[in-house]
């Protein structure tokens, strides 16, 4: 677990003691669930059907970076029955696909958590899951050598689904038109308090979901920088990567195509 030193209160003469504080999973958020139809594929026939989720923001601390998983996985009733028609009715292969991983606390049962994407889609999103997988270990190595900073560091993460529909000229009885063209992440480094801002560091924890950006004279900046990043072919699946911010934050598209 993360942890803090916590001076002794002023006047008391105690020691300073070190404590563990649980900061993995912060605050996740999950946007509405999108619909679309009426769908004359499905049974019975005509029914509104859900799509998969609209966006998600999480706020992951340096516990992640143990690579246990918090999450689970999809299973034959994710996302149905629109994972269903859209094998049933279209050349590609599609696989309901986490806006957040599993191993970082995402659910493979909610709609809201998740969307269809094709199996190539997939699997290119899984190479930047990896890149913020490796960020978080950095997070969680930085902790463990400097238990006495005021701060500790995680990744702050947004996936936005596209609302354009895959199909070239949705109609309601082409399944292309209940999937969405593409995602978009934007994820990069945060610096976590340790403490409330303006108390003494004694008292308690800072809100659960307060972060602050990385500034560019931060005295781990430089550790940040040399994580591994993301070493992928050139693919239509991978569209407009651009790290940014000094190369803390990054962002790219996942497209839907075969």
């Amino acid at each position: 677990m993360a942890s803090r030193k916590i001076p002794a209160a002023p006047g008391t003469g105690g020691r300073d003691r070190k404590t563990s504080v649980r900061r993995d999973i912060i605050s996740v958020t999950h946007g509405a669930v999108r619909s679309y139809g009426p769908c004359p594929l499905t049974v019975p026939a005509n029914r509104i059907i859900h799509t998969g989720g609209s966006s998600m923001t999480a706020l992951l601390g340096p516990d992640l970076g143990d690579g246990l998983q918090r999450g689970t996985p999809t299973t034959s009733n994710s996302l149905q029955p629109v994972m269903r028609l859209l094998n049933d009715n279209s050349p590609k292969r599609w696989k309901a696909g986490h806006l957040l991983n599993a191993e970082l606390g995402g659910s493979g049962l909610s709609d809201a958590n998740l969307t269809p994407l094709t199996t190539a889609a997939n699997n290119a999103h899984r190479v930047f899951e990896g890149h913020i997988k490796r960020m978080l270990l950095l997070c969680n190595q930085l902790d463990r050598a400097n238990p006495d900073v005021d701060a500790w560091y995680g990744v702050l993460y947004t996936v936005t689904v596209s609302p354009i529909v895959y199909a070239n000229a949705p109609q309601v009885a082409d399944m292309h038109s209940y999937a969405y063209s593409h995602l978009t992440l934007d994820y990069g480094f945060v610096k976590l308090p340790k403490f409330p801002v303006g108390t003494a560091p004694h008292l308690a924890l800072p809100p659960p979901n307060l972060s602050v950006a990385v500034a560019p004279a931060d005295p781990k900046r430089v550790d940040l920088l040399a994580v591994v990043r993301p070493n992928f072919a050139p693919s239509v699946n991978i569209a407009n990567w651009a790290p940014a911010v000094g190369g803390t934050r990054f962002t790219v598209e996942i497209h839907n195509e075969p």
